[in-house]
């Protein structure tokens, strides 16, 4: 009776055992395969790191592989953030020294020296806002010609043409003037947002537009101060004080206009104060945003479909409207 009791309780002891073995075996196989897994997909990672560092040609990557982290990302924005964002404010706030000097000119002495009458003097604004507005369209030539050059010769054009405001000797010449330093400043200005859409995102240039645009307030701010030191010690020289502040304040566009075509990048990938890591980062990413989104920068080519676009766009006409009003 007792042997008939034991037996199955034996019996059931040793099959448990049996199970509890191929459970064991079997979870050592899936740890041994998940190690297997675990190295093949960090050897993989690693020949794709290798591949991408010594890749010269980045379009043989594909957008969504992106090796790179967001560490690296963020390095990246900040080097275009500090060299290039603020370079390019820097510009703009010289450029805007050099089309509002002209009223601190006024009381310097120009409109008795030039004989000026309030009508004269204020058609000398108006020329430099009609051209302004007339030429409005020259930042398509961002995507036409190399940044670098494009950028470099608006500065030198608008430095030199605000000093030869000094050498202005009667109205017409200092209107004729005002009407070039217009189209100079206005191939520049409106189209720092395309200029910079080839380094950003587009969900990132909102606030390095902003930063860009802070440099006019930022002009303004000490524009007066300036302009009364300039012309307190031109009253000592042979020269009148008014054209001494429009030499002063305009001849440095000419010199800077050196260093911003050796100092601004075309594109990502010819930046010099990145390295070639970096360099490759920040074309990846742009790939990648605009893989995403389907925006981002164009072949190079001009593209009329894309003015049909922007024309379409019923943001476009509020920014026109509402941009005189800023």
């Amino acid at each position: 009776m007792a042997q008939h009791v034991i037996a199955p309780i034996v019996r059931d002891d040793y099959e448990m055992q049996n199970v509890r073995r191929d459970s064991a075996q079997a979870s050592a196989s899936s740890s041994r395969h998940s190690t297997d897994h675990e190295k093949m997909s960090a050897d993989a990672e690693k020949v794709m790191l290798e591949d991408f560092d010594n890749s010269p040609d980045l379009t043989d990557i594909p957008a969504s592989a992106a090796p790179y982290s967001s560490e690296e990302e963020q390095a990246v924005l900040r080097k275009f953030d500090r060299h290039l964002v603020l370079f390019i404010a820097l510009l703009y706030m010289l450029g805007f020294l050099d089309r509002s000097n002209i009223g601190n000119a006024k009381i310097a002495g120009m409109s008795d020296d030039l004989h000026l009458s309030s009508s004269q003097y204020e058609w000398t604004l108006r020329s430099f806002y009609i051209t302004y507005v007339l030429f409005e369209w020259m930042p398509i030539l961002y995507t036409v010609l190399a940044p670098s050059k494009y950028i470099a010769l608006c500065v030198l054009a608008w430095g030199a043409i605000a000093s030869f405001q000094a050498l202005a000797t009667s109205f017409e010449s200092l209107c004729f003037l005002r009407t070039l330093l217009g189209i100079s400043e206005a191939a520049f200005s409106p189209g720092v947002p395309v200029f910079l859409a080839f380094f950003y995102r587009p969900d990132e240039l909102a606030y390095r537009i902003g930063l860009f645009i802070s440099a006019a307030p930022l002009a303004t701010s000490f524009a007066s101060s300036l302009a009364w030191l300039i012309t307190k010690v031109g009253q000592g020289l042979p020269i009148a004080p008014w054209r001494m502040l429009f030499l002063v304040e305009g001849f440095p566009s000419v010199l800077i206009s050196v260093l911003a075509f050796h100092y601004i990048p075309n594109s990502p990938g010819e930046t010099k104060y990145l390295s070639n890591r970096e360099r490759q980062v920040a074309e990846l990413r742009l790939r990648k945003g605009k893989a995403k989104s389907g925006l981002g920068r164009s072949s190079g080519k001009f593209e009329w479909s894309e003015i049909w676009e922007a024309l379409k766009d019923p943001k476009c006409y509020l920014t026109a409207v509402g941009s005189p009003m800023c």
